[in-house]
């Protein structure tokens, strides 16, 4: 097979188009990248050592930089605990100044109490399932967040409120106690309700009064009660003391009741309400001794009261201030018998182990330290409970 004869000389097809000044270039670049090549190894190198550095040092900051505290607690990290206002405080007793504007407490969950001028609240207990608190005297509002984990109960003297989640206020004078209800449903416990409790629903209310209960049951909301009517005067020189106590003037009622007049009107004390009112009127006045008679005769002539867990309670403390660990343990554990409030229970059986060892009986200290464990394993009274019994902890359950 025959080949076509060349197009032209081979000097003309084969020429070569790499040059002798383009081949030298090359191999001068060739040199100089070889004569780089070390310092951009080094460069690397120190590149990627400063980068793993940078990685090590803002993981080290992230695990040791401190947590700042949030300035109020989120829901969940309160439900297992007090209930702390909304900037990390527990809540204390709170005082309206008469005539002034009205004290409102946020609390973290997003409930709250808005306290009249003139009226006064003190907080009994807070635990991850219940508050406690006590209307002293005046109006209060309540503004409590439904679906939350506590029951909320308002003490107010003759009667009793407890709820989850509503609004609602609540009233207290000498010679009533008035709840009124705007969203939910609450239930008002008093001994003079029929049956002892009363339901009340949104746009109702309930009265309950020191003599007699004037709503037997929940009616229509209407306006604040008129005064009693001239048919049954009140005599002033017998329930002055009452009304300085009402405003607060605790000095002023134990000067007006006199020499013996507080053990006097506590044996003819008729209600609950008047005991605890003279009780704190000794308390508050600066002589709690005298507070003794009152919560005695209370626990003596009211024991299925709603409030006789805590005159007992109130009268143990008060014996463990004045130096009486012994009474101070009974009564305590009276406090226990009769049924506190689940709020209250920790701490009145801490203070039972604090008052038996005071008292120099290790054996009942110890019983009740291990009452104490077995009951709040994780209790925020453990150190001191371990404190009074000697520094050593009482066994847990499981190691008896």
């Amino acid at each position: 097979m025959s080949k076509a004869p060349l197009a032209g000389p081979v000097a003309r097809v084969l020429v070569d188009p790499v040059t002798e000044a383009s081949l030298a270039r090359v191999w001068r670049e060739v040199e100089k990248r070889r004569q780089r090549a070390p310092e951009l190894r080094l460069a690397l190198r120190w590149l990627f050592a400063g980068f793993v550095m940078s990685l090590a040092l803002t993981a080290a900051a992230f695990a040791f930089w401190p947590r700042v505290p949030r300035s109020a607690p989120s829901v969940a990290s309160v439900a297992s605990g007090s209930l702390l206002l909304s900037d990390g405080r527990p809540l204390g007793t709170v005082e309206a100044p008469e005539g002034g504007a009205a004290t409102r407490m946020a609390f973290a969950d997003g409930s709250q109490i808005t306290l009249a001028a003139g009226g006064r609240l003190e907080p009994l207990a807070s635990s991850g399932s219940e508050l406690v608190v006590r209307l002293v005297r005046g109006d209060a509002g309540f503004d409590v967040v439904p679906g939350g984990p506590r029951r909320w109960i308002i003490e107010a003297g003759i009667a009793r409120v407890e709820v989850v989640g509503t609004r609602f206020h609540v009233a207290r004078s000498t010679e009533a106690v008035r709840v009124r209800v705007e969203r939910g449903v609450v239930l008002v416990r008093s001994a003079r309700l029929p049956d002892g409790v009363s339901r009340v629903e949104a746009g109702q209310e309930v009265e309950v009064r020191a003599a007699v209960v004037i709503g037997s049951a929940a009616v229509p909301a209407r306006n604040p009660p008129a005064p009693p009517s001239a048919s049954q005067p009140l005599r002033t020189g017998e329930t002055a003391w009452r009304e300085e106590a009402a405003r607060g003037r605790h000095a002023e009622a134990y000067a007006l009741l006199g020499s013996g007049g507080l053990e006097r009107e506590a044996k003819l004390a008729a209600s609950s309400e008047d005991l605890f009112t003279l009780a704190d009127i000794a308390r508050l006045s600066g002589h709690p001794e005298r507070a003794r008679a009152p919560l005695a005769r209370l626990l003596e002539v009211f024991p299925s009261d709603s409030r006789a867990a805590l005159a007992a309670a109130t009268l143990g403390r008060i014996e463990l201030d004045l130096g009486q660990p012994s009474s101070a343990a009974r009564a305590f554990e009276r406090a226990l018998v009769i049924g506190a409030p689940l709020a209250l229970e920790e701490d009145l059986r801490a203070r039972l182990v604090e008052s038996w060892a005071r008292a120099g009986n290790p054996a009942a200290a110890r019983a009740a330290g291990e009452e104490y464990q077995r009951r709040f394993p994780n209790g925020r009274h453990q150190v001191d409970v371990e404190r009074w019994l000697g520094g050593r902890p009482a066994p847990s359950p499981s190691a008896r």
